[in-house]
């Protein structure tokens, strides 16, 4: 029973789960495997945040109960699956915008590319931003990636921040959790009139990549986007990395453009851990027993719930 529960953490007070839940901070699908330690636990206005070390030595960083991101191997997976795809789909990527960026990881991975002089990364929560800045495992994962002076990082709701702006980028990446009947705002982030919004920020020639969830979990999730994608109006190609093997999920990621974008267009020059080409043929083919029709009713608007209830539904 969690109500007996104390684990000491970083600054020095005991958690007293008698109080506050441990579940309040990792939740029991997200648990790591084995002992670890809760190095730091923060309430902050947007969420609860704990940072935990595995007994391996690495870290993990939790907002609500759930894995945003860490210091492990399918990280780093991630990182390459959601950026170098949309980067090699654009002749020349120089100003980059991220919208959910605080761990700084898949902001090292866009630095790696030369041609970049420009990246934004907004995060909503300042504490998050400050781990991928300050906490020496994570900076050290991250190959200092926030600090570096091609890097502006901005503490505001990614949505907000768009619509003020009227700044243009080559690559959108949106790395954002699930909207739920929890977190319903988050549905405006995934929206028709946000994604409509975007095109007017992508230079000719851009794309925008999305996080997509799990396709081995809901793939109804990801044909929502993409249906959404085409209702804004946008040209689409979905694609999929398959961790299966080894941590048995598989993700869902979604390309979009204002013009006609196929596999073809992807082209991958930056020497990659884990894209290989043969890799990479078969994340641009989505399997049959995931393909799903779009329609009219699995389209994300402002008003509506379909991703929370695509959530909630699994």
């Amino acid at each position: 029973m969690v109500n007996k529960i104390r684990k000491m953490v970083s600054d020095g007070s005991s958690f007293d789960a008698r109080t506050v839940s441990l579940r309040d901070y990792i939740s029991k699908d997200d648990e790591p495997d084995g002992k670890y330690k809760i190095l730091r636990r923060v309430k902050t206005p947007i969420q609860r945040i704990a940072v935990v070390r595995q007994k391996n030595g690495e870290v993990l960083v939790y907002g609500d109960g759930y894995v945003m991101f860490g210091t492990t191997e399918d990280e780093n997976m991630w990182a390459e699956a959601l950026v170098h795809i949309p980067m090699s789909a654009v002749q020349t990527p120089k100003r980059i915008l991220m919208i959910g960026g605080g761990g700084g990881i898949t902001t090292r991975e866009v630095l790696r590319y030369t041609a970049v002089n420009k990246v934004t990364v907004i995060d909503i929560d300042d504490v998050m931003m400050d781990l991928g800045k300050t906490f020496k495992p994570l900076v050290k994962f991250n190959k200092g990636s926030l600090n570096n002076p091609k890097v502006r990082t901005i503490i505001k709701d990614g949505r907000a921040f768009v619509e003020k702006s009227q700044k243009q980028w080559d690559v959108i990446i949106l790395d954002i959790p699930e909207p739920s009947y929890k977190a319903l705002a988050l549905g405006k982030l995934y929206s028709r009139e946000f994604y409509r919004l975007l095109k007017k920020r992508l230079t000719p020639g851009g794309v925008i990549a999305i996080a997509s969830s799990l396709l081995s979990e809901m793939p109804e999730f990801c044909w929502s986007i993409v249906a959404t994608l085409k209702a804004a109006g946008y040209y689409v190609l979905p694609y999929h990395f398959d961790a299966t093997e080894k941590y048995e999920q598989d993700w869902c990621f979604c390309i979009a453009a204002t013009r006609p974008i196929t596999p073809s267009d992807v082209n991958i020059q930056i020497n990659t851990s884990f894209l290989t080409p043969e890799k990479i043929r078969d994340m641009l083919q989505i399997p049959l027993d995931y393909q799903r029709k779009w329609s009219d009713r699995m389209i994300q608007t402002d008003s509506n719930k379909v991703l929370a209830r695509i959530h909630e539904q699994h």
